[in-house]
């Protein structure tokens, strides 16, 4: 089971268990009820999906490709960060030039390499 799946199931049972509980018990409210689960849980997978197809933002893939950087010793490649970040080669690509282009990195050849400011 994808846990997208399981989110929108536990959202829509929760909708439901407090739906039920401010109604009365019976069938018009269990009805009610159940049609708000079922909203909620299509909004939430429908939410989920929508993010999950939108991948990762750009601040997202400069904090990855830091990470990835610090790694491997504060030398990366665009291709071993797409490899490792699961992007494209030019998305990654495009992520270490604007790095490079606010000095938080520099370009020698096909290698980035990540260092710290001096003063």
């Amino acid at each position: 089971m994808q846990p997208r799946f399981l989110i929108a199931g536990l959202v829509g049972a929760a909708v439901f268990a407090m739906s039920l509980a401010t109604f009365r018990w019976n069938l018009p409210s269990f009805a009610v009820s159940s049609l708000l689960a079922l909203l909620a849980g299509w909004l939430t997978l429908r939410w989920n999906l929508r993010l999950d197809l939108g991948g990762l933002g750009p601040a997202a893939r400069e904090r990855v490709a830091m990470q990835v950087a610090w790694r491997k010793g504060g030398r990366i490649t665009p291709e071993q960060l797409a490899r490792v970040a699961g992007m494209s080669p030019e998305q990654a690509r495009q992520t270490l030039e604007l790095l490079a282009s606010r000095d938080l990195c520099r370009k020698e050849g096909a290698v980035y390499v990540f260092y710290p400011k001096r003063a």
